[in-house]
């Protein structure tokens, strides 16, 4: 059962309240919030399609201890500002029992404390360091994907060990995601005794990088470190090409996925990313994911919606453990082992992630050639 609720605010209580009824005790309320407008949209409906195709899969099997599950789906608009409105909405009005997203880390960063207040269980696959336990002390949050640390470290690691870069250039976004994935790879490089010779930033919707990449050329920069959103590499990408600058391009996570590719998909050629999900892994698990979300959407998914299919599966679990009860819910996480799935077995971390799987591959046109597993 789904109800898709766009941030309209007349309309959505209008709806709210004439669907209000229609499922009673016999269900369970899941919160969808993702961006479907604005600068994340790009990511909303994969994450939206891999959920509900967990969730209508669960329902058909009987649901979770006999109860179907309802999804109330919210767009924050990839806004902080409207992720505040729309995740006290889904909590305080639709009383939902646990909420997947935002995806945004500079959303989640805005809204998680109304999870807390709630106590309500929040899963999202935003996956800046600044969203760890350790940072927000939430007990209440909990990450669905690994944490950016560990995947920038593996880039910055790869560009050293395996392309011998001495003399790597960043380029970077101005969100909490990029911001941070900045901090986390400057650090690691200094582990090394490598300092970046050019560290340049694009902002959100900028369609000109030239200036960025003249310092970087000027600088003498042997690899090129991408940490920005899909849209802005994918501008920086097609005027590497343009200009003729031929260093290696590694980026983070942001350039491993279809939103990506698909909007530089020559110019994308040859890009190594580090990522969470990539649909040409061998893995039986996800090769059957792969095939039946494919027949479903007539397409192949992308990260991040292998994170939410986990999500759903793992909430399943944890109630078929310990039963509804909130608070037994989220103690039973915090001590999380023993479920397989996209991601490989998932098992909460100190930080509250439960996942630390990342994968190397290169683009190579038709696909990504995973290069190595994490």
């Amino acid at each position: 059962m789904r109800r898709y609720l766009k941030v309209v605010p007349l309309m959505v209580l209008m709806v709210t309240l004439l669907a209000g009824s229609v499922a009673g005790a016999q269900t369970i309320k899941f919160g969808l919030v993702a961006p479907f407008t604005g600068s994340g949209s790009i990511l909303g409906d994969y994450i939206r399609e891999a959920m509900m195709l967990a969730v209508d899969e669960i329902n058909a099997a009987g649901g979770i201890q006999g109860r179907q599950i309802e999804v109330i789906v919210y767009d924050d608009e990839a806004s902080p500002a409207t992720a505040i409105n729309v995740v006290k909405r889904v909590i305080e009005n639709d009383k939902v029992d646990v909420v997947f997203g935002p995806n945004m880390s500079s959303s989640v960063l805005a809204v998680h404390q109304v999870a807390a207040e709630n106590e309500t269980l929040m899963m999202v696959g935003a996956t800046s360091p600044s969203l760890g336990y350790d940072r927000t002390a939430n007990p209440w949050l909990f990450r669905l994907r690994a944490d950016d640390k560990v995947r920038v470290e593996n880039q910055a690691d790869y560009a050293v060990n395996i392309l011998g870069s001495k003399k790597p250039g960043i380029i970077y976004g101005t969100t909490d995601y990029c911001t941070s994935a900045r901090d986390v790879i400057i650090a690691r490089f200094a582990e090394y005794g490598i300092k970046p010779v050019a560290v340049e930033q694009m902002r959100e919707g900028d369609v000109d990088a030239t200036g960025q990449l003249l310092n970087m050329v000027r600088a003498g920069v042997d690899s090129i470190m991408g940490l920005t959103h899909e849209s802005e590499a994918a501008v920086f990408v097609r005027q590497v090409r343009q200009m003729g600058v031929n260093v290696p391009i590694v980026g983070f996570t942001a350039w491993g996925v279809p939103a990506f590719t698909d909007l530089a998909p020559e110019a994308a050629t040859g890009v190594i990313a580090v990522q969470s999900f990539t649909p040409e892994d061998t893995n039986p698990v996800v090769v059957e994911f792969v095939e039946k979300y494919l027949a479903r959407y007539g397409r192949l998914p992308s990260d991040p919606g292998q994170a939410y299919y986990d999500g759903v599966y793992v909430i399943k679990e944890i109630i078929d453990r310990v039963g509804f009860d909130k608070h037994a819910m989220r103690e039973e996480l915090e001590n999380f082992s023993g479920y397989v799935g996209l991601q490989g077995e998932l098992v909460t971390d100190e930080k509250h992630n439960l996942s630390r799987f990342s994968l190397i591959s290169e683009f190579q046109g038709g696909g990504w050639n995973i290069i190595e597993k994490f």
